[in-house]
């Protein structure tokens, strides 16, 4: 791996210094398919500096989470007014629940499932 340093500048945000890296075929490969985000360079530099590259929300798990959010604010709204929780809320509650784990189940067998791919 060698480094090279360009042109001295002032201006700290401009990146001046190149560095080469090798790959085998093999190990290339396996970068390109882990590889996430606009640009090659931007994303190694990311992994090299630790930063943890932000992914695209899937928009149907936001919409969705959005009405469970809504229902919530109903309830709580319902419950407030009210001073006591009956039994229809009480189901609602459980319900709303079960579409949360659902959603969060969903969502980790498919980010397990396109980690699996990406290998």
């Amino acid at each position: 791996m060698t480094t090279h340093k360009k042109y001295k500048s002032s201006d700290e945000k401009m990146r001046t210094n190149v560095t080469k890296v090798r790959f085998n075929e093999s190990e290339y490969e396996k970068v390109l398919a882990r590889q996430s985000g606009n640009t090659f360079a931007g994303w190694l530099r990311q992994v090299a500096l630790d930063i943890v590259p932000i992914h695209q929300a899937d928009a149907e798990l936001v919409r969705n989470i959005g009405r469970i959010g809504s229902n919530l604010n109903q309830l709580a709204r319902y419950a407030n007014i009210e001073k006591s929780l009956d039994q229809n809320v009480l189901n609602e509650i459980v319900a709303i629940r079960l579409m949360l784990k659902q959603l969060i189940n969903q969502n980790i067998a498919d980010a397990i499932k396109d980690n699996s791919d990406d290998r």
